[in-house]
């Protein structure tokens, strides 16, 4: 009984652990859902980063090309047209701007790569740790397996060790009821012992109480003849 109540608390314990696993199994898995989610968030962003690298790699192809065509009007008629200089100084400020626009953007570029990378790493990892719930779990429903069978063998066995106490049981009644039995017959053989004791005892007497009566009539006979023959002499 002992021993079945261990192994009933070891199945209580790796149900426990099983039902444990299947929580970080949800977890993990919830995990894994997010960063996949926040991967193709990621991706998304790193194709309009793309697309806006490249219009600004046009747009800037277009200012240089202008500039460079404003430059050339400009340095026929720098000393005439004060207005061509702003206008220069402007498309060269905005040529700036393009760029520090698109410096920006290569630098998200690279934020973005940096974070899927990381975002991938994390989804590995999760993966992995999946893995290991996954084998724990299987681990832990084949120990509890193992268990359940070691219980069933175990309860057989009692049943078994339960019917051989109940025929021991039966045997040593039968036992008892036989020596009762042997008791009483013992008893009786004693009290018929003891009545033939005593009625031999009786017969003693009786048979010695008749020797001395013949022994006095053989007595008075031999005394009866004695006198005969000394009457006759």
């Amino acid at each position: 009984n002992k021993q079945k109540k261990l192994v009933e608390a070891e199945c209580a314990e790796l149900k426990k652990n099983c039902q444990d696993v299947d929580l970080s199994l949800r977890k993990v898995e919830a995990e894994k859902n997010a960063k996949e989610h926040q991967i193709r968030a990621l991706q998304d962003e790193m194709r309009q980063a793309d697309e806006n690298i490249s219009k600004l790699n046009k747009e800037r192809k277009n200012q240089e090309e202008q500039n460079k065509k404003l430059t050339e009007d400009l340095q026929a008629a720098e000393e005439q047209n004060l207005a061509a200089n702003k206008l220069k100084a402007k498309l060269m400020q905005s040529l700036e701007d393009s760029e520090q626009t698109m410096e920006r953007e290569k630098r998200n570029r690279a934020d973005m790569d940096k974070n899927k990378r990381k975002a991938e790493g994390e989804l590995k990892i999760a993966q992995e740790t999946l893995e290991e719930l996954n084998k724990s779990k299987s681990d832990a429903e084949n120990a509890l397996r193992r268990k359940e069978t070691e219980l069933h063998n175990l309860g057989m066995k009692l049943e078994d060790e339960q019917a051989a106490v109940a025929k021991l049981q039966k045997g040593i009644q039968q036992d008892e009821a036989r020596v009762k039995d042997l008791h009483d017959q013992l008893a009786d053989e004693k009290d018929a012992r003891q009545r033939a004791d005593r009625s031999r005892a009786d017969q003693q007497a009786e048979y010695d109480e008749l020797t001395e009566q013949l022994e006095d009539q053989a007595r008075a006979t031999a005394a009866q003849i004695e006198l005969g023959k000394k009457k006759d002499a």
